[in-house]
Formats: structure tokens, C-alpha cells, sequence
């Protein structure tokens, strides 16, 4: 168990890193959550070990690291894993494609809840920049997926 710890400790970390990279404007617009990503990987897989706090500790931990909103991404890393953890049982074993859907359903959740928050709702600029990083994460979920299971495989031997 203490393995497991580990490694989600450490595979979240490895997100918030990606998160931080700075990239050009045009391309950090596109850029997938990797930390929501990540969260949402453990939820679904270890509940038991990533739960409704490891969601709000990982939110908070983003929202110190960007200055952003103190609060907002550990709000909506919860609201996020408590869908997940709602929907767990049939989203743990619905094929890959299906879950990189469910996964931009939650990122739209996510980003949708995010800019009413920030009062960003009627900038369709922003809403459009929105959109393409839910389609990153659509994209970027499978990879995710089989680089966490294979961490989670080998931190089970």
C-alpha cells in the first residue's frame, strides 16, 4: 500500500511539473490538464487511495503552484472525482474510447464551472480555448491511461 502511495504521489507531481512547463501562447492554450488527468486515472483506479481528498490536496497544490484562485481547481478537482467516483463502476470498464468521452464531458464540467467562477462566461475567445483543451484532454486520456496503469501494475509487485 505504501507503494501505491508512492506512486501517486509521484505521478502527480510528474503533472503539475507538465502543468508548469512553460510553453509559447499558442501552444500552452492547447496544452492537456495533466493533473486533472492524472486525478481523475486515480480516482477511477485506486478510490480507496485517491479519493475526494487526494482531489482537493492536488487541486490546492495547483492553485499555489499558477497563483491562481485559491480554491477554484481544489473545488473542481472534487466536484470532478466525485463524478468519477459516482460513475465508477460502469466507467472503471467501458472501453478506452468511451472513457477519453467521458473524461472531455468532465473536463467541459470543469472548464465550464471554471470561467462562470472567474466571470469569464461570455468571452467566446475563452470559450473556444476552453473547448480545445477538452479535445486535448480527449486526446491526451489514452496516454495517460497507459502510462498510469503501467505504473500501477508495477507498483502492485
Amino acid at each position: 500500500m505504501a507503494t501505491s502511495w508512492f506512486s501517486i504521489l509521484l505521478t502527480s507531481l510528474a503533472a503539475l511539473a507538465l502543468v508548469l512547463v512553460p510553453l509559447p501562447e499558442e501552444m500552452q492554450v492547447h496544452n492537456p490538464q495533466w493533473l486533472l488527468l492524472v486525478v481523475i486515472f486515480w480516482s477511477l483506479y485506486r478510490p480507496a487511495q485517491a479519493g475526494l481528498l487526494y482531489a482537493w490536496l492536488a487541486g490546492l497544490m495547483l492553485d499555489v503552484a499558477t497563483n491562481g484562485l485559491l480554491g477554484l481547481n481544489a473545488l473542481m478537482f472534487t466536484l470532478t472525482a466525485f463524478l468519477v467516483l459516482s460513475l465508477r463502476q460502469g466507467l472503471g470498464v467501458a472501453p478506452l474510447l468511451s472513457q477519453a468521452l467521458l473524461v472531455a464531458g468532465f473536463t467541459l464540467i470543469y472548464l465550464a464551472v471554471s470561467l462562470w467562477v472567474e466571470g469569464a462566461a461570455t468571452d467566446l475567445v475563452s470559450m473556444a480555448t476552453y473547448l480545445s483543451r477538452a479535445l486535448s484532454n480527449l486526446a491526451a486520456w489514452p496516454v495517460v491511461f497507459f502510462l498510469l496503469n503501467r505504473v500501477a501494475r508495477l507498483a502492485e509487485r
